[in-house]
């Protein structure tokens, strides 16, 4: 069962998340996050799998219904997703990279929101990385700071209205990323890439699915 499978995965993720993220370096204060990346550094932001809705529970990754967690074809996103950035054979699409550090948003207030976690759990795992929850909703310019201060290439996993937030929080931008993320859109990657004058905004669609769209997100 995948549900199954995905949580050997995700336990082992959270462990290491519970051990403490690992060490990054961070930017100086004299230093702004446009001038701390190396150009071709690329930042990739996702947002998470899909979420309950009518019919479709919430399942954690024990398999108990869970409205805080994945649907099911939220959990089979995860999975593509690690073929996708991970790919068993070969570099993963132009456009995208391979991982080499993940950041998912951290649990809410009440200690719920496990969707940015779960999504990027099967990746991690088949990548030996522990995921950076040090920053969640609010947090998004300490973030940004953080991950431009980095070689990447990165990723972000988070909440569909706080993503618009993320890419505003990129200095000098072009072009300029959608104002808003649709409430039905869980299928496209919007990539960061660092220039010698500011960062490239780009989109691509996922594809990993049979529903997924195959265009991006209207400004």
């Amino acid at each position: 069962m995948l549900v199954g499978v995905v949580a050997v995965a995700l336990s082992a993720v959270l462990a290491a998340c519970a051990a403490g993220p690992q060490s990054t370096p961070t930017a100086s204060p004299s230093q702004g996050p446009s001038d701390t990346a190396a150009p071709g550094t690329v930042v990739m932001v996702i947002r998470h799998g899909e979420k309950p809705e009518g019919s479709q529970p919430g399942i954690d990754a024990q398999g108990n219904e869970d409205d805080s967690s994945l649907t099911a074809v939220g959990w089979q996103r995860a999975e593509r997703l690690a073929d996708l950035l991970d790919p068993r054979s070969g570099e993963p699409r132009t456009g995208l990279a391979r991982p080499a550090a993940i950041y998912a948003a951290g649990a809410n207030d009440d200690g719920e929101g496990a969707r940015t976690r779960e999504t990027v759990a099967p990746l991690a795992e088949r990548l030996g990385l522990a995921v950076n929850t040090d920053y969640g909703k609010g947090d998004e310019e300490k973030l940004v700071e953080q991950v431009t201060a980095e070689p990447g290439p990165t990723l972000i996993c988070w909440a569909h209205g706080e993503l618009p937030t993320i890419a505003e929080a990129f200095p000098d931008v072009t072009p300029t990323p959608p104002k808003d993320w649709p409430d039905d859109r869980f299928d496209v990657v919007w990539t960061f890439t660092k220039t010698a004058d500011g960062w490239h905004f780009a989109q691509l669609p996922e594809l990993v699915l049979p529903q997924d769209q195959s265009d991006v997100i209207d400004e």
